[in-house]
């Protein structure tokens, strides 16, 4: 076994291969450690519990998901923002098959708390996007936001609503598109 450590990087793409291939509950210090050759102790060195190489997985999964659409031009209008965060999730679902049904349950009961923290900031940029994109789209009617429907509760709505599709590996958001365009337009 390889006692010199190996690379935080190194780990991180040991887990995605594992999360790729069996799914995110597979990822653990042990196997990981075996993956890469290094003892447990190199992995812990990076990761000093399972809740934070946990949480690095699931972050390292997102952003590869956002990033698998490099290249892409920036979304213009909400509508169109929508549909290109949907085609990243369906990509990674197809990267990462059971990702979406598992990204909040792979942390044990006490880790929960930095799992989620980790997770809540990369959803967060994306729900910020979302939040800039139908801001500024000059076509949703001026009238249509209000105390008690507010532009922050509708992004929240459609984002949760995005994942549930990326959940079922549904091969399209079109009706959500359709609700959108009643709705706000």
């Amino acid at each position: 076994m390889n006692h010199i450590a190996t690379s935080k990087e190194e780990l991180l793409n040991a887990c995605l291969q594992v999360a790729s291939k069996e799914g995110l509950q597979a990822v653990n210090m042990r196997g990981i450690a075996k993956a890469c050759g290094v003892s447990v102790g190199c992995v812990y060195r990076y990761f000093p519990s399972k809740a934070e190489l946990m949480g690095a997985t699931v972050a390292k999964i997102w952003e590869q998901i956002f990033h698998m659409a490099e290249g892409c031009p920036a979304p213009e209008g909400f509508r169109e923002c929508v549909t290109w965060v949907y085609g990243c999730i369906r990509s990674g679902s197809d990267a990462f098959p059971s990702f979406f049904r598992q990204h909040g349950a792979g942390f044990a009961d006490g880790e929960k708390g930095a799992g989620r923290r980790v997770m809540d900031g990369y959803l967060g940029h994306i729900r910020g996007a979302m939040r800039t994109a139908l801001a500024t789209d000059a076509a949703v009617r001026q009238d249509v936001f209000s105390d008690d429907f507010t532009r922050e509760a509708f992004v929240d709505f459609v984002f949760d609503n995005l994942l549930t599709l990326g959940g079922r590996q549904a091969e399209s958001c079109d009706y959500l598109i359709r609700l959108i365009e009643k709705l706000i337009y």
